[in-house]
């Protein structure tokens, strides 16, 4: 083999290597021990779209951070890249490319590591990323999930969706990185009565299956929905191997507190992230579903109490 072959067969290696050879954590749970596989225990920070928000989320208790993906400038920049915005808001501080770089950063050198969930709201924005993010992959050593809306949901019919087909093409390399796919709804305010139908629940099942998806997927819920489509949701997570939830809200929604509780219980703790304000998460009262890993281990004080019951 000459010279030229030699390097154009190195060429042909390096470029077949699988973006697998990173860090990441396949398994968001395993990445935080320490709740011993309860999902619902995550904390979560919403919107980390600028560099104060960043910096708060960073040095505060939260182990998820979870920000918005947009095209738009930097700053008084002209140049249109990849940033973290929530429309109507196209500018900011925050680059992707930043907040990735400090994310990782962060992670070097701490103890209290977070992990990243990058809501993508246009197929433009997940094709203009995928360049930052195949240079960063080897060194994420989080967990790192690629959220968009790509199909159409309850009573939306009018929002485009994230295209799928090319949201999957675009992230399928990523083999470590959980895919969050959901649906556009309509809800809040004056909706109260909707739900997740037989349709959405079969579209979305077919979608992963006719894809061949390896990667772990978790399946983003509208609480007040989701706590009116028990039997649907159920069906998903059952026909979709190793699926979570992740339930969220929007301002305003109305929830079935009751239901939704039944929906975590049925579904069960290992399998839902429960990303709610802190108010209607107290009102769930998830530490009190039951279950062998919610039994508190008794106190020495305990102890001695059943010691001297016994012996008089």
């Amino acid at each position: 083999m000459n010279s030229v072959q030699s390097a154009l067969c190195g060429f042909l290696i390096c470029v077949a290597l699988p973006l697998s050879h990173s860090t990441v954590p396949k398994n968001t749970a395993d990445f935080f021990p320490y709740i011993k596989g309860n999902l619902s225990a995550i904390k979560w920070a919403h919107a980390v779209n600028s560099q104060a928000l960043l910096k708060k989320a960073l040095n505060d208790s939260t182990m998820m951070l979870e920000a918005d993906v947009i095209l738009g400038t930097l700053n008084n920049d002209t140049a249109t890249i990849p940033i973290m915005a929530h429309p109507p808001s196209f500018t900011s501080d925050l680059s992707l490319s930043d907040f990735l770089e400090q994310v990782l950063d962060f992670n070097a050198n701490s103890s209290s590591k977070k992990g990243i969930k990058l809501d993508f709201k246009t197929i433009e924005v997940v094709e203009s990323s995928v360049s930052i993010l195949k240079d960063l992959y080897p060194k994420i050593n989080c967990p790192l999930w690629f959220n968009a809306d790509i199909l159409p949901g309850p009573l939306n019919t009018t929002d485009t969706p994230v295209d799928p087909e090319r949201f999957i093409n675009s992230t399928k390399s990523f083999e470590n990185a959980t895919l969050s796919i959901g649906w556009k709804t309509r809800y809040g305010g004056d909706i109260k009565n909707a739900s997740y139908t037989q349709d959405d629940i079969n579209n979305m099942i077919e979608f992963v299956q006719n894809n061949s998806i390896t990667q772990l997927i978790t399946f983003p819920v509208r609480a007040g929905i989701a706590a009116q489509s028990i039997d649907q949701l159920k069906k998903l997570t059952e026909n979709v191997h190793n699926s979570t939830l992740t339930l969220w809200n929007g301002i305003g929604d109305a929830v079935d507190v009751k239901n939704l509780r039944v929906l975590i219980k049925d579904v069960g703790l290992k399998r839902v992230y429960v990303d709610l304000p802190d108010d209607l998460k107290d009102q769930l009262r998830l530490d009190q579903l039951g279950g062998g890993s919610n039994i508190k281990p008794l106190t020495a004080l305990s102890v001695i109490l059943i010691a001297f019951a016994i012996m008089f």
